[in-house]
């Protein structure tokens, strides 16, 4: 069986050369018994550059005793690695209770895949998925199983690990009592961005806003509890924005080939169509992604820095010969943890942009403007979101802060470079580890020629500084 990227579209992994692990025991004898390149491939949302195994690399995808049921215990609630984010929410819902952490738009990714790059949602109450982390259970390279906690030095690697530590098994995560909440829709005018989006961010739980740049609007969603009140007179303004989705939804189905507007791409921007007030939990308000074949890009740059980031970017993308297909999202968190986190000591807002495939599954022609978007928000410090689309040799060395930290944590949990990946590893500035004879491996990528060994007792080492 061929394993495929989510959208079906991208080859991932071919036939025999990947295999699926079902227990701890099979993981550590990969580790220690065979050798060369290895990548965990999960649900397979990331960008396929990144996960692709090419060279020899070869593909692990896990299927643990106890995936998707959990074991709650109080408040926290203990899974393993390949457990949708779905079924985190249905876990802890059942009991009344949902993660420490605003759920990202889609829950069918896996809790470790989510972890590895760093999946966030919205609202200056928290950060990161990893917010709701009280432990992770990971198997580094050489087969040894670690368990990390908050308080340990290399928390801060695993919990935005690019899948280059080794292998995420388990977790226990974090909960609180589920709170329903209100939320209001408003478009107003474009300008309203950086003179208001930051106060609607400061004044509400939760805040997401969908900039429709050709028509210089800007849609928002605030979550809030029943003591918020609106301080914006422009949000009792009314838009038609049905006419504007329509507009939009019109030029997408012509750029993609879709006559009909049948696909997924299509079908993302109905959710605008009648946009009204609504009630419900953070996971029910903003539960609403629909996966679509795209090129998808987001640059986190600071709160502070969005009004410079909107001149620019009004500046740059009508003059641009390439369009976007979606309006420009902004989702702003505050401060998390992680040594390559975008968003290390300040709040800050990530600028979403979407270009979708065709009906033909081809790519269309974003690519140079997604670099000059990434120029513009790399210079007001920026930093790619790392699951998503983003250059490696665009990043410029004054946004690198953790990275020499990040890589000392890679040295320490995978010191043969078993879990390689060329995107990161030219990001970080990262070499292939050489051979035992110090020399280096004609593909590029390490090949570990140890000697094999018995796997030790699974048990996990309390990971010390």
């Amino acid at each position: 069986m061929t394993l495929t990227n989510w959208g079906g579209n991208v080859t991932i992994a071919a036939q025999g050369d990947w295999t699926r692990i079902t227990s701890l025991e099979q993981l550590q004898s990969l580790l220690t018994r065979e050798e060369g390149p290895l990548r965990v491939l999960g649900s397979r949302f990331t960008y396929p550059a990144q996960l692709q195994c090419l060279d020899g690399t070869h593909g692990i995808l896990l299927d643990l005793p106890g995936r998707g049921a959990g074991e709650l215990r109080g408040e926290h609630l203990r899974v393993t690695g390949d457990t949708l984010l779905e079924n985190v929410w249905r876990a802890f819902d059942i009991h009344g209770l949902e993660p420490s952490a605003c759920p990202p738009v889609i829950t069918s990714q896996t809790v470790a895949g989510a972890l590895a790059t760093g999946t966030h949602a919205q609202g200056l109450s928290g950060g990161t998925f990893s917010d709701c982390l009280a432990a992770i259970e990971l198997m580094d390279g050489t087969g040894v199983l670690h368990r990390l906690t908050p308080g340990d030095a290399d928390f801060d690697a695993a919990v935005l690990n690019l899948g280059c530590l080794g292998v995420v098994v388990g977790l226990e995560l974090r909960g609180r009592p589920a709170t329903e909440l209100r939320c209001t829709r408003f478009t107003v005018a474009e300008d309203s961005l950086p003179e208001r989006y930051a106060a609607w961010n400061r004044e509400s739980v939760a805040a997401k806003s969908w900039w429709f740049t050709e028509h210089q609007v800007v849609h928002t969603w605030v979550t809030h509890d029943d003591a918020w009140t609106p301080t914006d007179p422009a949000a009792q303004s009314p838009v038609d924005l049905d006419r504007i989705v329509t507009h939009t939804r019109r030029q997408l189905m012509s750029d993609i080939g879709d006559g009909q507007g049948r696909t997924p791409a299509a079908q993302t921007l109905e959710k605008f169509l009648g946009a009204t007030d609504s009630k419900g939990t953070l996971h029910e308000i903003f539960k609403n992604g629909i996966p679509a074949p795209q090129l998808n890009m987001e640059i986190a740059v600071p709160l502070d820095a969005v009004p410079e980031a909107y001149a620019g970017l009004k500046e740059l993308l009508p003059a641009s010969p390439y369009k976007l297909h979606y309006p420009v999202i902004l989702r702003t968190t505050g401060p998390a943890r992680g040594h390559l986190s975008p968003a290390q000591a300040v709040p800050v807002t990530y600028f979403g942009f979407v270009s979708y495939m065709t009906a033909e599954g081809l790519i269309t022609a974003a690519r140079p403007l997604f670099d000059d978007i990434q120029r513009l928000l790399y210079g007001l410090g920026g930093r790619p979101h790392w699951g998503k689309y983003f250059t490696p040799e665009l990043l410029p060395a004054s946004n690198t802060e953790g990275f020499p930290e990040f890589c000392r944590a890679v040295s320490r949990f995978d010191p043969h470079r078993r879990f390689e990946n060329n995107t990161f590893y030219r990001t970080l500035g990262l070499s292939p580890a050489p051979s035992r004879t110090d020399e280096r491996a004609p593909s590029g990528r390490s090949v570990l020629q140890s000697p094999r060994t018995e796997p030790c007792p699974i048990t996990p080492a309390r990971h010390q500084g």
